[in-house]
């Protein structure tokens, strides 16, 4: 038989619940918003302090939210390769942003006010919330899934009979916006006009996120008969939204500084915080007097004009063109006239080996030949 001390109990019970009270009442300051954030003990900090790059605030954080900040480190470099991915044929290929720190905003290019650093901050503030979203509902940190029940517009031309309900573990994109907004928002401290082109370009990132989320379903019934589905909400790939951001980099506006008041950037920064909100009674904001305005709060900012980005520029860690492959038949940015800067280009000939002519042998063994040929690749001097 065993006997509990009850008083023992209580104190023991009470001094949890304190110490789990303390822990999850810290608190972060940004600007003049307030965001309470839990504190797991489960897991080693060290690594906090070992990840260069990271400003004061994005380490306290780190040390309060250790599994969150795991998940929106793996969010950026999941994102630099999808930067990399949307430019490899291109002069700037976001070569420059894959550290060896994991962190990309080491990087040069992110102090400067180019529009490839414009898109680097929307797809890095897009891929830390992505990750997050997604890491709640695997159960990876303490966020949990999205418990909001969404309606789903029925087609108008089909009649459809299939009942469907909210079930699964839909991604927490709310909390994914959310960290997104104190790990990298945390970095723009001042209030110049870098600090609020940068914030916005944050925003942007997460507003494509919000507008491509998506709605998954799985069928139930006997046979697949999908007498009824089961249906939740999914955050997008990143391939999506690096598309989607590579659209809003070719439109992106150039912003003049004479015309950029911080009395404009106030009002321009309300705009992409209140974007749920009618569009009717929202104020919009313009850098250029008697014309029409427009809404930009989806559209990318920067204020600097890029270089040419075909010399080696050690400052902006950017290697140049030279030595990069390039497309004789483009006529795109991947053309050797375009990719080698006027400079020319050498035709090597390479000698490709591969597996070919493969066959399944019986049982169970595949069996190739091996195939080599010849091909000219093109190399920018």
């Amino acid at each position: 038989m065993m006997i509990f001390n009850c008083p023992l109990l209580v104190l023991f019970a009470i001094s949890f619940i304190v110490n789990y009270t303390w822990k999850s009442e810290a608190k972060i300051s940004h600007g003049h918003q307030q965001t309470f954030s839990f504190y797991s003990s489960y897991m080693d900090t060290t690594f906090c302090g070992t990840v260069p790059g990271l400003t004061k605030a994005q380490i306290e954080l780190c040390h309060q939210q250790p599994d969150a900040t795991l998940m929106a480190i793996e969010g950026l470099n999941q994102a630099v390769r999808e930067c990399q991915y949307q430019f490899h044929g291109h002069r700037w290929n976001c070569s420059s942003l894959e550290t060896r720190g994991r962190n990309p905003y080491i990087s040069s290019i992110l102090t400067k006010g180019y529009k490839e650093a414009a898109f680097a901050h929307a797809i890095t503030s897009a891929g830390v919330a992505i990750a997050i979203a997604r890491g709640c509902s695997a159960g990876l940190m303490n966020c949990g899934c999205d418990s909001k029940i969404y309606k789903i517009r029925k087609p108008r031309s089909a009649v459809s009979k299939t009942k469907w309900k909210w079930g699964g573990c839909s991604h927490n994109l709310k909390y994914g916006i959310k960290f997104s907004k104190m790990f990298l928002d945390s970095r723009e401290r001042a209030e110049d006009m870098q600090s609020k082109i940068n914030l916005h370009n944050n925003q942007v990132g997460r507003i494509a996120v919000s507008n491509n989320m998506q709605v998954m379903c799985k069928c139930h019934g006997m046979s697949g008969s999908c007498e009824l589905k089961t249906c939740w909400r999914s955050a997008p790939d990143y391939r999506a939204i690096g598309k989607a951001l590579k659209e809003r980099f070719r439109s992106a506006i150039l912003v003049d500084q004479t015309n950029f008041g911080k009395r404009n950037l106030r009002k321009f920064n309300m705009i992409n915080q209140r974007k749920h909100k009618k569009q009717s009674k929202m104020k919009q904001w313009t850098p250029r007097k008697n014309k029409h305005k427009r809404d930009l709060s989806y559209d990318l900012l920067y204020y600097e004009k890029s270089p040419s980005f075909c010399e080696r520029d050690q400052n902006l860690e950017v290697s140049g063109t030279t030595g990069r492959y390039c497309n004789r038949t483009s006529t795109s940015s991947d053309s050797c006239n375009n990719l080698c800067c006027g400079r020319g280009y050498n035709l090597i000939k390479k000698r490709k080996v591969e597996r070919c002519n493969c066959k399944f042998l019986w049982c169970c063994q595949v069996e190739c030949q091996t195939c080599s040929h010849e091909e000219w690749i093109s190399v920018c001097k």
